[in-house]
């Protein structure tokens, strides 16, 4: 049996709340999940999970995507920064999933906007990436 891709189980376009991903994916510990970086240890991809406008009690990184193109900070903590740096060179696939506002959708769900490959950075704290839609 292959290796399952997380990104053909997916359709570009479609909301997907957390726990509707963590049903189609099988996961019984959705707690990771809800960060905004998410890193499977069953898959070799990482999720984003963005959203523009923050809610009062989040923390207010500054995210914007603009046609193909998301202007993206990392976690404050930069502990995936080199995930997301070398994740071609690891085989890791990055699949943002993108909402304007935590209500946008039903179920607090977000846009499946398929897989993104990392273009650059500036350090920080957090760090700032420029990350662009490869689909």
């Amino acid at each position: 049996m292959g290796v399952e891709v997380p990104s053909e189980k997916l359709t570009i376009g479609e909301v997907y709340s957390r726990k509707s991903l963590a049903a189609i994916f099988r996961f019984t510990d959705t707690t990771p999940m809800k960060t905004g970086v998410f890193k499977s240890k069953r898959f070799s991809s990482m999720w984003l999970f963005v959203t523009k406008r923050k809610a009062a009690n989040q923390t207010k990184y500054v995210d914007l995507l603009s046609g193909d193109t998301l202007q993206w900070q990392g976690q404050a903590s930069g502990k995936s920064d080199v995930l997301i740096i070398e994740h071609q060179k690891r085989g890791l696939e990055l699949l943002l999933f993108y909402r304007n506002e935590p209500k946008q959708y039903a179920d607090s769900g977000f846009r499946s906007l398929g897989p993104v490959e990392y273009v650059d950075r500036k350090a920080g704290s957090p760090t700032s990436f420029t990350l662009r839609l490869t689909k």
